[in-house]
């Protein structure tokens, strides 16, 4: 064993360096795999480990109103209790300008996990303490950079003004989209009694949270037996964690199948390289094989020099990969409460590498194999000699060292389904790819063969390149195809986003979305927003809260399923029809017509009616402000995704909520440049009204898609830079036959000129089926997922993956032709005499 490794590094120190395509391909994609992995691995682990903290508790009760004396001292008798109350509404500073937040009130022992950190330092009961008859605030340090805000400046909250005394450096139960919803605001429940922001019909939560030693379910079921009619929701940090892992395993998954198909195309540059490779040991193994080496040992040979670049290419790829995970992880952690773990990426590191070197295994045993098949005295002859057959004991181990990869790529997977879609998907593709390389082989010959072509020498040269037996039509579609179509299906998701967000959704929405408008006021409140002169539009529909307490028979409150009890417990978002004007998509039923004045009616959200069931023709039961309504279910609706403003959980027919309306919401249309004036103007006069600019959220959504466009792009140009590399290797597998081919035809006669324009019209038809392959599969997978997914249109987007396609294509291909005609230059006596070294 010594000395056949000793021979094995001897030769591979000799002549490996022609491999260093199989060493970048596999090192690539083992890189992208580690990164994605450990940046999985370390998020999901700091996230998953703090959910207490990022829940606030154990449990949590929320309410619309201060828990009753009795309830408290039961709730207070089973743990730790914190309340927090948190309602939207409007900060303005001194100069004016306003912002929507999220207020929330703390009391001294929040909060009950994790960690706040002011700055400047000072417990939580200082920077909101009254201090010479003025309550101070905590600001999130969002807040403060997007109006100017600093420690000593005066903020006003409803109808007082208040200091700011401190910046939240880590709030442990921070919301995730609070850049969206509004950057929390920490203030003292003193405070927020004299703020006068609570106001009968005012929508604040009451949260509760319990720090308990009881199992949380425990303690849920134990609350809803002991007060089966409270109206509190009853949530857990278990059924947190469950959502918050789900949602990070599906994103893993994601980006674990990029770095998987990369590994995959990597994976094909490993393939061609090795049968390179081994084309150049001609020699060689002819002369090992003539003095008597066993097919065994010039095996194991050869194995084991493949075995030792995999190794140490692997393990580069997965140094690598690890400190993209550390920095990645170092990135995240400026947005999220994150820590970067160097003990974490231990295990995705291993797997990251096993995995690799499965794969150059998978990839390389049949070109081994077929190497090995020709006799020394065919070996002899030269290259045209060489196309062996792969034999049965190659495909065994090739087979197994498939069922390690994916049994490997299962284990790495956060989501198992993702990946034994990828390999179900993987094989119909493979299938897919070898009756289309097929049919255009098929295709090609007949059209060489066709009378029409007679004397067109350098196009029927060209046809006959796809459909040789070493073409380079198969390789060429595997690596540049499936790169490309990952390319243009991630540029015109992400296009056709851009353009939504650019034109789509602010041609059609709102410049102001409304929340929390007095019914008393109303009138007052009209001649506000009126008073912008370039308002185009303007409506107004009541809003009521109220529960589904019952289907049917069946009250939720007394249902054997605690999924329907917990429900029972849920507030929902009602409104009225009002011209639908938020524009939902009935999918199932139909609406009232309109003047109805029948029975009472209602519409209900899609997700809540698959969550409970419902079917259209049920009845409904409602307890809306402690009376019940019953009402038919008539239509079921889906929200227009991007679209909508405001999420309505219930729509009913007119005149049915009209004895519960205390608040309405509304949507303004005029120009942007009206809109901030006009927020602070109602601000300054109806402080407690809670107004949103869709511009506002529109510029997070861009910078939020620009950052994904840019994670999409640098994945894009790992897996394209990978598919370039088997591009490379391509070439230089095929390089000795074409070289000999078109040295045949110089000799025979042919200009120079005529093999290179054949050569050049073989890679346009190349670059021409790639294109067309890449633009149409990415085109359909972009479809799908906007239209299944987003509910979005591809519309004119499309150019742009076509574009991608034909640019990156050409590009390539370009240069593989160019590198090909350069080695024309030589005669053809030096050209033949090389065609072995």
């Amino acid at each position: 064993m010594r000395s056949l490794l000793s021979l094995a590094w001897r030769d591979l120190r000799g002549s490996g360096r022609t491999l260093w395509v199989f060493c970048a391909c596999l090192m690539l994609g083992v890189a992208l795999i580690a990164a994605s992995g450990g940046l999985y691995r370390q998020v999901s682990a700091s996230l998953l480990a703090d959910t207490r903290a990022l829940f606030g508790g154990d449990v949590e009760l929320r309410t619309r109103a201060p828990l009753a004396d009795e309830v408290r001292a039961w709730v207070e008798s089973r743990g730790t209790v914190s309340r927090l109350v948190e309602f939207r509404t409007m900060l303005m500073n001194a100069a004016g300008d306003t912002h929507l937040v999220e207020l929330q009130s703390v009391d001294e022992r929040y909060p009950l996990y994790g960690e706040l950190l002011l700055d400047p330092p000072q417990s939580i009961a200082e920077a909101t303490a009254a201090v010479a008859g003025r309550h101070g605030v905590a600001l999130d340090p969002v807040l403060a950079e997007r109006l100017a805000l600093r420690v000593g400046d005066l903020v006003e909250l409803g109808v007082i003004a208040l200091e700011v005394r401190a910046l939240t450096v880590r709030q442990p139960d921070r919301s995730l989209r609070a850049d969206w919803s509004g950057p929390p605001v920490l203030i003292s429940a003193a405070a927020l009694a004299e703020t006068a922001l609570l106001q009968p019909g005012s929508r604040p939560a009451f949260r509760y949270r319990v720090r308990t030693a009881l199992a949380p379910q425990a303690w849920r079921e134990a609350f809803m037996a002991a007060f089966p009619d409270h109206e509190a929701e009853v949530r857990t940090f278990v059924e947190r964690n469950a959502r918050l892992g789900e949602v990070l395993e599906q994103i893993g998954s994601g980006v674990l199948l990029i770095g998987f198909s990369a590994l995959f195309i990597g994976g094909m540059g490993v393939f061609n390289s090795v049968q390179a490779y081994l084309q150049g040991k001609l020699a060689t193994l002819a002369t090992l094989r003539a003095l008597g080496l066993r097919d065994g040992r010039l095996a194991g040979m050869y194995l084991l020099q493949i075995l030792m670049l995999a190794a140490s290419s692997a393990l580069a790829g997965a140094v690598l990969g690890g400190g993209l995970a550390l920095v990645g992880t170092a990135m995240a952690g400026e947005r999220l409460p994150v820590a970067a773990d160097g003990r974490l990426l231990l295990v995705p590191l291993l797997l990251a590498w096993a995995c690799g070197v499965a794969i150059a295994l998978l990839f390389a045993l049949p070109a081994l194999g077929r190497a090995l098949t020709v006799s020394p005295a065919a070996l002899f002859r030269g290259a045209l000699a060489t196309t062996g057959k792969v034999p049965a004991k190659a495909w065994r181990l090739t087979a197994l060292c498939a069922a390690m990869a994916a049994t490997l790529m299962l284990a790495v997977m956060p989501d198992r389904a993702f990946g034994l879609a990828f390999i179900l998907a993987l094989l119909l593709v493979m299938s897919l790819l070898e009756g289309l390389v097929r049919l255009l082989r098929r295709a090609a010959r007949r059209a060489a063969e066709h009378p029409r072509l007679a004397g067109r020498f350098a196009l029927r040269i060209a046809l006959s390149g796809l459909y040789r037996p070493d073409s380079a039509l198969r390789p060429t579609l595997l690596s540049l195809g499936s790169a490309l179509t990952l390319l243009v299906a991630s540029t015109l998701v992400v296009h056709a986003l851009l353009q939504t967000i650019e034109e789509t959704v602010p041609e059609r929405a709102p410049a102001l979305v409304f929340h929390d408008i007095e019914a008393t006021r109303k009138a007052e409140f009209e001649a506000l927003v009126r008073a912008a002169p370039s308002l185009t539009q303007l409506d107004l529909a009541p809003l009521v809260l109220g529960r589904l307490v019952g289907v049917g028979q069946e009250s939720l409150h007394d249902s054997a399923d605690i999924r329907r009890r917990i429900e029972a417990r849920d507030e929902h978002k009602m409104s009225t029809l009002q011209n639908n004007f938020d524009q939902v998509v009935v999918t199932r039923g139909q609406w009232w017509p309109a003047g109805y004045q029948g029975p009472p009616r209602v519409a209900m959200e899609d997700r809540e009616a698959e969550q409970l069931g419902l079917r259209v023709g049920d009845l409904l039961e409602f307890d809306i402000l402690g009376q019940r309504i019953s009402a038919e279910l008539v239509a079921i609706y889906a929200q227009k995704r991007l679209q909508s403003r405001l999420w309505l959980e219930a729509i009913f027919s007119d005149g049915v909520l009209d004895p519960f309306i205390t608040r309405y919401v509304g949507l303004a249309y005029m120009d942007a440049d009206e809109a901030v004036a006009t927020q602070n103007r109602i601000a300054s006069v109806q402080p407690s009204v809670v107004t949103v600019r869709t511009s506002m959220l529109l510029d997070e959504a861009r910078a939020i898609l620009s950052r994904a466009a840019t994670a999409l792009a640098a994945v894009g140009a790992i897996t394209l830079l990978a598919s370039l590399l088997v591009l490379v290797s391509v070439v230089t597998a095929s390089r000795v036959r074409q070289i000999y081919l078109a040295t045949v035809l110089h000799t025979l006669g042919a200009r120079v000129s005529a093999i290179e324009h054949a050569l050049r019209l073989e890679y346009l038809l190349l670059a021409g089926v790639t294109t067309v392959f890449a633009a149409g599969t990415g085109g359909a997978l972009a479809s799908l997922l906007l239209q299944y997914r987003l509910e979005l249109e591809l519309g004119n987007a499309w150019w742009s993956g076509g574009l991608v396609a034909v640019v990156v294509s050409s590009v390539a291909l370009g240069l593989g032709a160019r590198y090909l005609m350069r080695q024309l230059r030589s005669s053809p006596a030096t050209l033949l005499r090389g065609l072995n070294t």
